[in-house]
C-alpha cells in the first residue's frame, strides 16, 4: 500500500544518508583530527601564556611590556581563540552540526585574513618594535640591581636570562652598562656576571671586578645583534612552519566546505517530500 511504499522510500533515504562514501568519511575524520591538533596546540599556547604572565620574569615581558606587543597576553589570546576554533570544528564534525561547521568555516576565513594583516603589520612595525625594545632595555639596565625600582628582582632576572641565553652583553655592547651607576665608577665600566662567557661565570675575576674593555672573559656582542641573528638564522624554519599552517588551513577550508555541502544534500533528500507511486 501507500504507507508501505512511503516507509520503503524513507528507509532507503536514511540508509543513503548514513552510508556515505569513502571521501565523505575521510573528510569527517580529517576535520576531527585537524581540530584535535588545534585544540592541543591552543591549550599549549594558552598554558604557556598563563605561565609566562604569572612567572617572575614573564619571559622578558618586562622588556616587551608594550600596549600592542605584550608576548604573554598575546599568547593567552591566541591560545584561547585556537581552543574555541578547535572545539567548534571538532564538535561540528562529530555531531554533524551544520551551524557549528559554518561557524568553523567563518573562523578559518577570519583567521587567514587576520594572519595577512598581522604579517603586514609585523613588517611595517619592525623598526618601531626594535627601537622600543632597545630603548626599553637600556632603561631597564639602569634599574638592574636597584631594590628601590626592582624590589622583586624581576628586571635583574630578566636581563640575566637574556644575556645568558643569547650569550650577549648590553643592548649594543658591554659599554651600555655605563647607564647603571652601580657598574660605572667614574667612567670605569664593569658588567654583571651574566655577561661572562659560559665557561667563566664561576670565575671571581670575571664580571663586575674588571673593566669591560680590559675583560677578555665576557661576551662582547650586544643582545640586539644576537637576537636579530637568532631570528634570521631561524627564518627558514619559521617560513616552513608558516607554509605548513597555510596549507592545512586551505585544506581544512576546502574539506569542511565539501563536508557541509554533503550534509546539506543528505538532509535535503532526507526531509524532501516522498514521491507518490
Amino acid at each position: 500500500g501507500i504507507n508501505a511504499e512511503y516507509g520503503k522510500q524513507w528507509y532507503q533515504r536514511r540508509v543513503r544518508a548514513e552510508d556515505r562514501g569513502c571521501c565523505d568519511k575521510c573528510a569527517k575524520t580529517f576535520i576531527i583530527l585537524i581540530n584535535i591538533i588545534i585544540i592541543l596546540l591552543g591549550g599549549a599556547i594558552l598554558g604557556a601564556g598563563i605561565y609566562w604572565q604569572l612567572s617572575d620574569t614573564g619571559f622578558y615581558k618586562e622588556i616587551f611590556n608594550h600596549a600592542i606587543f605584550n608576548v604573554p597576553i598575546i599568547s593567552i589570546v591566541i591560545g584561547s581563540l585556537l581552543l574555541l576554533v578547535g572545539l567548534t570544528g571538532f564538535l561540528g564534525a562529530c555531531c554533524e552540526a551544520l551551524f557549528l561547521l559554518k561557524i568553523y568555516m567563518g573562523f578559518l576565513i577570519v583567521i587567514m585574513l587576520a594572519e595577512i594583516v598581522i604579517a603586514v603589520g609585523c613588517v611595517a612595525m619592525k623598526s618601531e618594535v626594535e627601537e622600543f625594545a632597545s630603548n626599553r632595555t637600556l632603561e631597564l639596565i639602569s634599574y638592574y640591581g636597584d631594590d628601590t625600582k626592582d624590589d622583586a628582582s624581576i628586571i635583574t632576572k630578566t636581563i640575566d636570562e637574556i644575556q645568558e641565553n643569547f650569550e650577549c652583553c648590553g643592548v649594543y655592547g658591554p659599554e651600555d652598562w655605563g647607564n647603571n651607576t652601580a657598574y660605572n665608577d667614574g667612567g670605569t665600566i664593569t658588567v654583571p656576571t651574566s655577561c661572562c662567557l659560559e665557561s667563566e661565570r664561576s670565575d671571581d675575576t670575571c664580571g663586575s671586578y674588571v673593566a669591560w674593555n680590559d675583560n677578555t672573559k665576557i661576551n662582547s656582542q650586544g643582545c640586539k645583534t644576537s637576537i636579530i641573528n637568532f631570528v634570521e638564522n631561524n627564518l627558514l624554519y619559521v617560513g616552513i612552519c608558516a607554509g605548513v599552517i597555510v596549507i592545512f588551513q586551505m585544506c581544512g577550508l576546502l574539506v569542511c566546505n565539501h563536508y557541509i555541502i554533503k550534509l546539506e544534500d543528505d538532509r535535503f533528500e532526507y526531509y524532501s517530500p516522498l514521491e507518490e507511486s
